[in-house]
């Protein structure tokens, strides 16, 4: 079985299986682009006997990587550019970024009064959040945030 590869600025991961990681993709797809998985699907399943190594400039890869560290039941790897030092998968830490993984909405108190009905409204304020991985060095392996409200 052939490894796939993704490397980021902080981390080199390396999926054990590319069988794993395209019935992940598969699996998810209604979450990711759909012409950007055509693409990865075309470049995971050629018939070479070579590692798979992941371009690191289309960004689209970064949410499927998170999904695969997420689910991953097979041996895969990880090695942190920062401490030189090699991690399971199973290894890593999540982490939040901003207000979380999902969007939390923000509850507003209605005010009674018929000033308050002339007023202008205001805006709610604009939040972001996501998710990422560290290892076990607290160092930054791979984040992304994944929502945000305007």
């Amino acid at each position: 079985m052939r490894a796939v590869i993704f490397e980021t600025q902080n981390a080199v991961f390396e999926f054990g299986d590319q069988k794993e990681v395209t019935e992940i993709i598969r699996y998810n797809r209604s979450k990711y682009d759909l012409d950007q998985v055509a693409n990865l699907q075309d470049l995971i399943s050629t018939e070479c006997d070579e590692t798979i190594v992941i371009p690191e400039e289309p960004l689209y890869f970064d949410s499927i990587a998170l999904d695969f560290i997420k689910i991953a039941t097979s041996n895969g790897s990880v090695f942190c550019k920062t401490c030189n030092k090699r991690y399971s998968i199973k290894q890593l830490k999540s982490i939040k970024v901003g207000g979380g993984a999902k969007p939390v909405f923000i509850r507003q108190e209605k005010k009674k009064g018929i000033r308050e009905l002339f007023k202008k409204r205001r805006k709610p304020p604009s939040m972001c959040g996501g998710e990422g991985y560290t290892c076990p060095a607290d160092h930054d392996l791979i984040s992304m945030i994944t929502w945000k409200t305007f």
